[in-house]
């Protein structure tokens, strides 16, 4: 460990801290501060979830705090699923090696270790997002400010059902009216057209005409070999009163333009083939969909994630951010990042239906859903979270610190 620190405070290996649209720079903030500490919180989310390719019965998240001084940068992710009795001890040995770092340079060797393939995007994407709320914290800005993102407008919430029986759709129809997030809403496709169908036409008699409704097979319909019958699916489901559609097979990019050039009233969604941005960017075609859709947990890095945000919108395309099951730190997160990019729609939301655990420990935050179903912003510094983290301690699952 002390050698690989010794390398790392070393290292020539550089990258600019702050995002500007498409520019990057540094800019005279305090940077210097070192990490004092690392905490890490399991919180097992007992919820199931259904999927075209598996299920899950359980799943499990880690809230990741990141100290220096006074200031805490609080960041998530979804480690795993079916495995409640996760060794978080092992875990944070993926990244313990940025204690002691200045910030910028904790930023910079997460990066570079993401990019070298040495931690998953997973871990940088949780690690990162504690840093750079850490970084918004110690200089009393917004992060989103820091970045200079523009967007400032309430961004709509989107409901997710991943139910297969139809009886259980309508009844997390019921909890999105509930919440106020039926105006919006996505529902899970599971590659079988009667299924598929049944659940549509039911979801959309009880939400009504003015509702989203926003299909996502996650490759449910790979089986379908040939375009033009999959574009008759599309179509289907489209006159059964689908808006859009994520992902309905395993496309390249010429499928995906073959797709949107052929159906009918219903907007396409890539979403796997965007995965990560630092790829994507180099492909990126507005002829693949009408809506595009930035997934948490995959892309790993926010520069570039930003910057395919600014390319989807200045191609006059609509942005969505997706969702990783996320239930705590990474939510106002992603619905920052979502209204600051101007996004079409945010998928990730708290859910309390789910798990309240993280919730329960949060004493301020700068993001809350209006009466009309849309994200709002009340910018503080960082991502403005304050979490009482002697109750999440007592609270959770399992805890570790270095």
């Amino acid at each position: 460990m002390n050698s690989r620190r010794n390398f790392i405070k070393s290292s020539s290996f550089s990258l600019p801290l702050i995002l500007s649209g498409s520019t990057i720079f540094s800019c005279g903030l305090s940077v210097l501060n070192r990490i004092d500490s690392i905490s890490i919180y399991l919180i097992n989310v007992n919820s199931k979830r259904h999927f075209s390719h598996s299920s899950w019965n359980n799943r499990q998240h880690i809230m990741i705090q990141i100290k220096s001084g006074n200031f805490s940068g609080w960041g998530e992710t979804k480690v795993t699923n079916n495995q409640p009795d996760f060794d978080i001890y092992k875990w944070i040995d993926n990244f313990s090696f940025i204690k002691g770092l200045g910030i910028q340079n904790a930023i910079n060797e997460i990066r570079k270790s993401f990019f070298n393939g040495q931690i998953t995007a997973r871990i940088s994407e949780g690690v990162l997002i504690a840093l750079y709320d850490l970084l918004g914290k110690i200089n009393k800005k917004p992060t989103i400010e820091l970045w200079d993102l523009k967007g400032r407008d309430p961004v709509p919430a989107l409901f997710c059902i991943l139910e297969r029986d139809t009886s259980m759709v309508l009844e997390k129809a019921k909890i999105a009216k509930e919440q106020n997030m039926h105006r919006y809403v996505k529902l899970k496709l599971f590659g079988d057209l009667d299924i598929d169908l049944k659940n549509l036409i039911a979801l959309r008699d009880f939400l009504g005409p003015d509702s989203f409704i926003n299909g996502d097979a996650n490759s449910g319909y790979k089986t379908i070999n040939n375009l033009d019958e999959l574009v008759s699916i599309l179509n289907t489901l489209s006159r059964a009163g689908m808006n859009s559609i994520e992902d309905p097979g395993l496309h390249t990019k010429e499928d995906w333009e073959y797709l949107n050039k052929n159906v009918i009233n219903i907007s396409l969604v890539p979403d796997k083939i965007l995965r990560p941005a630092k790829e994507s960017l180099k492909f990126y075609s507005k002829e693949m969909g009408k809506i595009f859709n930035i997934h948490p947990h995959v892309q790993g890095s926010f520069i570039e994630s930003n910057q395919l945000a600014k390319m989807i919108i200045d191609s006059e395309r609509k942005l969505m951010i997706g969702d990783g099951s996320l239930i705590g730190a990474a939510c106002t997160f992603w619905q920052q990042f979502a209204v600051g990019n101007k996004a079409f729609f945010v998928e990730a939301m708290e859910k309390p239906q789910e798990d309240s655990t993280f919730l329960n420990c949060i004493i301020e935050k700068s993001t809350s859903l209006n009466n009309e179903g849309k994200v709002v912003l009340n910018l503080k510094p960082g991502f403005g979270l304050k979490v009482n983290s002697e109750k999440l301690k007592n609270d959770c699952k399992s805890y570790h610190s270095i």
